[in-house]
């Protein structure tokens, strides 16, 4: 598994899917990424950790700034990004 060291925050993409209010799925175009994912993992000094009083913890959703590094894992695709990429936090 891929630990992030610091104050970095391992997430997993969730794909959106698009469809009218009549229920027709939209395919998405391949410039459209999704900037919406999943935390996996988070560093050990990773300040919006639930362990460091902040928000964040394994399974929150998230959105996420352009500034990535993209891994890929065990032909998993993963994404490292800083906390201060983070910007919002999706509550359901």
């Amino acid at each position: 598994m891929i630990k992030p060291l610091f104050d970095n925050i391992l997430l997993k993409k969730i794909e959106q899917e698009k469809s009218t209010s009549s229920g027709i799925v939209l395919s998405s175009k391949s410039n459209e990424e999704s900037n919406i994912g999943e935390v996996i993992d988070l560093g050990g000094s990773c300040l919006l950790s639930s362990e460091n009083e902040g928000e964040l913890a394994i399974g929150s959703k998230v959105v996420f700034s352009d500034n990535y590094k993209k891994v890929i894992f065990k032909n998993e695709e993963y994404y490292i990004v800083n906390e201060e990429d983070v910007l919002a936090v999706i509550e359901d």
